[in-house]
């Protein structure tokens, strides 16, 4: 099953590029789109490194990575907070939040192309189960 779901999620990411290209946006990553939506949504709190690690469940060493290639595209930079010079905040640019529109318009339209392949119960149903896979997966403890 895991291959079968690894499959899906690469055709996912393909269509996603597809509409992405077609919405004018440079070559990036679905995981950019992400993170620049979340960046969005929390700007009115302090968002670090280690909220992107939690709440996207990747390794520190990978959201690095992801959050330099960013920084180098422009559409992040990281502030200090005056109360802890070694803490950085991630803020988006003037071109992230450009990037932010486009990135969502693309995102929407593959949400709506993928949820039209199922019926409105079969989608209930496989976010039900995919919800349920998430939070098994991330209680277990091997």
């Amino acid at each position: 099953m895991p291959a079968q779901i690894r499959r899906v999620n690469n055709l996912i990411f393909r269509k996603i590029n597809a509409f992405s290209r077609a919405n004018g946006l440079e070559q990036g990553t679905p995981m950019h789109g992400w993170i620049v939506e979340y960046l969005y949504s929390h700007q009115s709190e302090p968002v670090f490194q280690r909220d992107i690690e939690r709440d996207f469940s990747i390794t520190r060493s990978t959201v690095t990575n992801i959050l330099q290639l960013m920084e180098r595209k422009g559409y992040i930079e990281r502030q200090s907070v005056p109360q802890d010079a070694r803490l950085k905040m991630l803020v988006l640019t003037a071109k992230g939040l450009e990037f932010h529109e486009k990135t969502m318009l693309s995102l929407h339209q593959t949400d709506e192309f993928v949820a039209g392949l199922l019926t409105e119960e079969e989608n209930t149903e496989l976010l039900r189960l995919l919800n349920k896979l998430k939070n098994g997966l991330n209680d277990s403890q091997i």
